[in-house]
């Protein structure tokens, strides 16, 4: 993974500094690192990318699959061999093959793998909804669209459980019960252990602040409620972008306005009849702080999610949220105490969700600070200890 850049290399990053200030040496290994001053292994990971994105192409499942056929010698690099535990993120890109893993498990040191999605335990699929063959032996997968290629997602499960069965030494680390749940079901982590680790977060840096001036940043004196949520909704099949639209088409345009986390979308621009700002891309965890200090609510319609970061930097910054009963979001939002859990796939109830959280001033208070007491309380830097239990803090 590349360094603090996308979900999976925050949480990493945000373990590591909690584990440094807990007072364990740790250090991060990452693609750039790999390939920085080798520009003939950078054109080699280059192309190597391109092939694998048109695999995906072919088998017609792009975004939606991950195969660990290539990587990097990880079991050679001096930062490897010299640590006492191995941490693996998000390994998938290019850096580290089913067996490039199998390497680092010879070299006999405790290697846990913080999954981010069910990528480690099933064929190939990030996230497998309502398929199961994982528990058992993934072939002939619901998500293929062309059928008279081989089936490398049978492949792919087979040569994961064959490599990795014999390694006791491999354990999975899941940040919710849900992903948890799915680990201890899979034929792969069959024999291995499998533990709960959720994501921290600095809650000294996230944290409320001045609501009204960030408001007026982005609204001026407009007094209507604002409700946040993330522009990435629109293109990813797991992100729920139908129903979100549905929710937000049929909101009160008196009552609310809209706050989109990225870059200018024009599906959602010319689509939705309430008034909608785009925070643009935003460089800076400050930035992002204010955003969550301008909004009244943040909504995630995610079908498939472990735990989200954005739920959490959220819920530090007193920001109460709505989204489905589904997948890690219901580890971090609980019912009518942090916000709202919605009915899955339920668009009008997602609606009643946001209205809910809005409606009264003294509750809304009252969700604010049980969102911001119950991630300081469980999911701080000073939770590292609690957390890492495999390093007996």
């Amino acid at each position: 993974m590349s360094r603090r850049a996308g979900g999976a290399s925050i949480a990493a990053f945000r373990h590591s500094e909690a584990m440094c200030r807990a007072g364990v040496s740790s250090d991060m290994l990452t693609l750039d690192e790999l390939l920085e001053g080798r520009p003939l292994r950078a054109l080699v990971y280059k192309i190597d990318r391109w092939l694998r994105f048109k695999v995906n192409g072919l088998y017609g499942v792009f975004g939606s699959f991950g195969f660990m056929w290539s990587g990097f010698r990880l079991d050679r690099n001096p930062k490897v061999l010299a640590a006492d535990v191995i941490y693996l993120h998000w390994v998938d890109d290019g850096l580290l093959s089913v067996r490039g893993l199998v390497r680092l498990l010879k070299l006999g040191k405790p290697v846990y793998w913080f999954m981010h999605d069910m990528l480690p335990v099933t064929g190939g699929c990030h996230y497998s909804m309502d398929c199961g063959k994982y528990c058992t032996a993934c072939s002939d997968c619901p998500l293929i669209r062309r059928r008279m290629l081989p089936d490398i997602v049978a492949g792919s499960f087979k040569a994961k459980l064959s490599c990795w069965g014999n390694y006791p030494n491999l354990s999975f680390l899941a940040p919710s019960n849900w992903l948890a749940d799915c680990a201890s079901a899979s034929a792969i982590g069959a024999g291995h252990k499998v533990a709960v680790c959720p994501n921290l977060i600095d809650t000294e840096k996230f944290k409320p602040g001045d609501k009204a001036a960030a408001k007026s940043f982005y609204f001026g004196g407009d007094s209507r409620k604002v409700v946040l949520f993330g522009a990435e909704a629109v293109g990813n099949p797991y992100k729920g972008w139908d129903y979100m639209f549905r929710c937000l088409s049929n909101l009160d345009t008196s009552r609310f306005v809209c706050l989109v986390l990225g870059q200018n979308d024009h599906i959602i621009k010319e689509s939705l009849p309430v008034d909608t700002v785009f925070t643009g891309r935003l460089d800076s965890e400050d930035e992002i702080i204010r955003v969550y200090n301008a909004a009244d609510v943040f909504v995630t319609p995610t079908l498939a999610d472990n735990f989200p970061n954005v739920l959490l930097e959220a819920m530090a910054c007193g920001l109460p949220c709505v989204g489905f009963d589904s997948g890690g979001v219901k580890d971090l939002i609980r019912h009518k105490v942090t916000g709202y859990l919605s009915r899955r796939c339920d668009a009008v109830d997602l609606k009643a969700g946001i209205e809910w959280v809005t409606g009264d001033a003294a509750g809304y208070t009252a969700l604010s600070a049980a969102a911001r007491e119950y991630v300081v309380g469980n999911f701080s830097y000073d939770n590292c200890g609690s957390v890492h239990k495999e390093l007996n803090l």
